[in-house]
């Protein structure tokens, strides 16, 4: 079966490396949501809880009930508003995002069992979620005087981090500043306000404040090529490899795959691979992309399929049972084939499903 072996020392490596770029006493809050970018939220938050990593940011509340269902014990952020399970993640300590009113108002008439953990998110330029950063005052003095919340936090979200133009993130930060110098006039600032991403991490430290969000940096990868240059130390912590389970001699002018996509060039030998669309591997790599197998580049002919993908291996050798590697640190680069499709590494990596068997290794 499809396989995804997730180097834990690895993890540990990128870790360190964005802690190099803190302050000592930053806290650090990883980003696990989408079943921590695919390589499993539990045993992700398990390994980065062992080495004092804070918290883990979530989607949604079924995944913040996943990792308390599992004994994670750290803090747990949910980065949207959330509208359902509200008593039981009160319950378990789970913190809640606060956007606008009418967030507010969701969250209480739930009747949570106790005091809920709550952090203000405010838009400073992002136009996704949260009130503008000038309205976000009035709401701050709410939480903070509303009985039964624990004002705990206040954060933002970079939306050009990645980007040469620093402008738009320098006022990001601007704004969000101003709005913290008002509520320590107003003896309102909560412990914890929080803007990094992974690529605030590395390319603006001035964005640390009390506590960074890293994603996709945890997972070896860079949000765009300014930060793979300022940072390149970063590792790849998955490995996709997946069997093969049939091979045959094709005559030249053989076609492969649906629609024909494909017809061998030459008389040569195809193998056919266990992995599909459906574990994950995009139909757009259909044609175009390689794997890697015995140190060569192999490639992808004809359609990828539902559950099964063919290359071609001419005199390689490959028999029933070798495994192919589709991406990981030693090729081929997920950046790469995510790039080839119009995409980005986190869509590469978060559609690997969970019919995909994982395996970790310290």
């Amino acid at each position: 079966m499809p396989r995804a072996d997730i180097d834990l020392a690895t993890l540990r490596g990128n870790v360190d490396i964005l802690r190099s770029h803190l302050e000592p006493g930053t806290r650090m809050l990883a980003a696990v949501k989408a079943d921590g970018y695919g390589h499993g939220a539990v045993e992700v938050a398990r390994h980065l809880s062992d080495l004092g990593v804070d918290g883990f940011g979530v989607a949604t509340g079924r995944e913040a009930l996943e990792l308390r269902r599992a004994g994670v014990t750290g803090r747990i952020l949910i980065l949207g508003p959330v509208f359902e399970h509200i008593p039981e993640l009160v319950e378990q300590g789970v913190t809640l995002t606060i956007t606008d009113p009418a967030g507010l108002a969701v969250v209480m008439a739930s009747q949570p069992p106790e005091s809920a953990r709550v952090h203000l998110k405010v838009d400073t330029g992002m136009g996704r979620l949260g009130l503008p950063w000038r309205e976000a005052l009035e709401l701050a003095r709410t939480l903070d005087r509303t009985p039964d919340l624990l004002f705990e936090g206040i954060w933002t979200h970079l939306a050009r981090a990645d980007e040469e133009d620093r402008t738009p993130t320098s006022i990001q930060l601007e704004r969000f500043s101003a709005l913290l110098g008002s509520l320590d006039r107003d003896g309102l600032r909560p412990p914890l306000a929080h803007v990094a991403n992974s690529a605030g991490i590395v390319a603006y430290p001035e964005s640390g404040f009390d506590m960074v969000r890293p994603g996709i940096a945890l997972y070896g990868y860079h949000s765009s090529p300014v930060i793979a240059a300022l940072e390149p130390r970063l590792r790849p912590v998955m490995t996709l490899t997946a069997p093969v389970t049939f091979v045959k001699r094709v005559r030249a002018g053989t076609p492969i795959s649906y629609g024909g996509l494909w017809t061998a060039p030459r008389d040569t030998v195809v193998a056919t691979v266990r992995i599909g669309y459906a574990d994950g591997y995009p139909r757009l790599l259909s044609n175009g992309a390689c794997v890697r197998y015995g140190g060569r580049e192999l490639p992808i002919v004809g359609r990828v399929c539902m559950d099964q993908l063919m290359i071609d291996v001419g005199a390689a050798g490959a028999g029933v049972g070798d495994r192919v590697t589709l991406f990981g640190p030693d090729g081929p680069d997920a950046e790469e084939l995510a790039s080839s499709i119009g995409t980005i590494s986190y869509e590469l990596l978060t559609s690997v499903s969970r019919r995909v068997e994982r395996t970790y290794r310290s």
